[in-house]
């Protein structure tokens, strides 16, 4: 895995070469792309690098997006301004809204990904890295689709190939109906014997672990949408688990990054985007909140992800305070390890423990055969033992004893089991944010303060970027018009 390491060191230089050949509207995603000569020849296996490092590598929208409103609306982490400020007080700043929009379709990800799927259909001699390239247009998209709603997805990045430079918003249901084909089509088309892909940052090539990912996708995928399609949830998480899922935490998949610094020209995505989002300016700002260290009473997470302040005790700030708020000041707070700020720290974008918590899940509900028990126990266990990949030192008899001791109080089983999927996602705040949306558990604090723009409601989706009410008019009109009360109107899959 290292060379895919290393490999992150090119990929701005080739994202600015990529830039100047293809003429890109990076205000936007309508693509102008004049040099098709040039832009013909760069090597997609290259693309895909760019695109993987660019997924979590892009300290933009992994501050304003994953940091401030994704972890600051779950109550992983709050205190410094703008964590506490817009996510936890549910308050617009259209700018950090707007963040996760404006990398994907303007800064070139989704331009780059169609680009991979556009030059490598239908080739035998990329088979599996057409392959590959489906399995992360559903990572992207599913981004996207569950923060914003309906979202640009059939005609996105198709400026170059079909000059469509005003796209459509695609429905919700219809873009999730069209991620279990890509899915499954990317599950057939993999083949070991095919195309060797040498730019893979995740797995390194390693196409069984691909066909795991498509499966472990597909279960996320399918949970999301089990209460409002759950005939369609049963079909897709049994196909899933009859394809083959992950087998331990030897199979997470991570985004690989060394230990480059915020903005270091020609690597702007080698170093990991939500570590340099916590640093930000050099000082890290935000701790651990009070509801997130209640929910961590003896469980070893605690002390992998926190260490003591001033009082040498790890105290969380409240949900209603800045860090300055905090009773004997700021200096009392809990303070985030390295392991997790750290440059080069891995990102971790689908794990065995999730994947082991949904089937807790989807088997509790009675949308698969499994036993809960084991699942559950299985993905706290896997949950602590992930963060050896971090480089934290971690006790595995302790983790499983605790895993153990860890047995479903009846009448309450899904608040414990999605409050566990709520820790298993810490510092993957989008992920976070959409799966509380779905579930409502854990119970949050409550958000009392007077200037709370939704008087302490929990926002249900962010807005769109205002821009795209002139420069996309009409399909904008049309799909804002879907969420009358803005933010705290529901996304298609949120009736719960």
């Amino acid at each position: 895995m290292k060379k895919y390491i290393t490999m992150l060191k090119y990929v701005c230089c080739f994202s600015i070469l990529l830039s100047i050949l293809s003429c890109a509207d990076d205000e936007l995603f309508r693509e102008t792309n004049t040099n098709k000569e040039g832009f013909a020849t760069l090597d997609a296996n290259l693309l895909l690098t760019t695109v993987q490092a660019s997924i979590s590598g892009g300290r933009r929208e992994q501050w304003r997006t994953n940091l401030v409103y994704g972890e600051g609306i779950v109550q992983h982490l709050g205190g410094s301004w703008a964590a506490s400020e817009y996510g936890a007080f549910y308050k617009h700043n259209e700018d950090y809204e707007s963040a996760l929009w404006t990398t994907n379709y303007g800064d070139g990800i989704v331009r780059d990904l169609i680009d991979i799927q556009e030059r490598t259909k239908d080739k035998e001699e990329f088979t599996n890295l057409n392959a590959i390239a489906k399995i992360i247009k559903v990572m992207v998209f599913q981004r996207l689709t569950d923060t914003y709603g309906n979202v640009p997805f059939s005609e996105a990045g198709l400026g170059f190939y079909q000059n469509i430079y005003l796209p459509k918003y695609d429905n919700q249901q219809e873009i999730y109906t069209q991620f279990f084909i890509l899915l499954e089509e990317a599950f057939q088309q993999l083949n070991e014997n095919a195309d060797e892909v040498t730019g893979d940052n995740f797995y390194g090539g390693d196409i069984a672990q691909w066909k795991k990912m498509a499966n472990a996708l597909r279960v996320r995928c399918a949970m999301r949408i089990s209460m409002v399609d759950e005939a369609k949830a049963i079909t897709e998480i049994n196909a899933a688990i009859s394809n083959g899922l992950f087998e331990s935490n030897a199979d997470n998949c991570f985004g690989h990054h060394d230990n480059t610094p915020f903005n270091i020209s020609g690597a702007e995505k080698s170093g990991n985007g939500f570590s340099q989002a916590l640093k930000g300016a050099g000082a890290i700002y935000d701790h651990p909140t009070e509801i997130i260290l209640s929910k961590l009473t003896n469980d070893p997470r605690k002390e992998l992800w926190f260490l003591p302040g001033a009082t040498g005790v790890i105290e969380g700030v409240s949900a209603n305070n800045f860090r300055w708020d905090h009773p004997g000041g700021s200096g009392n707070l809990g303070v985030i390890q390295p392991i997790i700020s750290n440059n080069d720290s891995p990102y971790l974008h689908l794990s065995y423990s999730e994947v082991q918590l949904l089937l807790a899940e989807a088997s509790q509900r009675n949308l698969i055969v499994g036993n809960v028990q084991e699942h559950y126990q299985k993905g706290i266990e896997a949950g602590i033992l992930q963060w050896t990949s971090y480089g934290a030192t971690v006790d595995a008899s302790a983790a499983t004893a605790f895993a153990a001791s860890k047995t479903l109080t009846p009448g309450n089983e899904i608040e414990e089991i999605a409050t566990q999927q709520w820790l298993t996602l810490f510092t993957n705040g989008m992920e976070a944010y959409a799966n509380l949306r779905r579930v409502n558990f854990p119970i949050l604090d409550a958000v009392t303060r007077l200037d709370s723009q939704t008087n302490g409601v929990m926002p249900n989706r962010l807005g769109y970027p205002v821009e795209e009410s002139t420069v996309n008019k009409k399909n904008y009109e049309t799909a804002n018009a879907q969420y009358p009360e803005g933010w705290l109107s529901r996304v298609w899959w949120d009736i719960n």
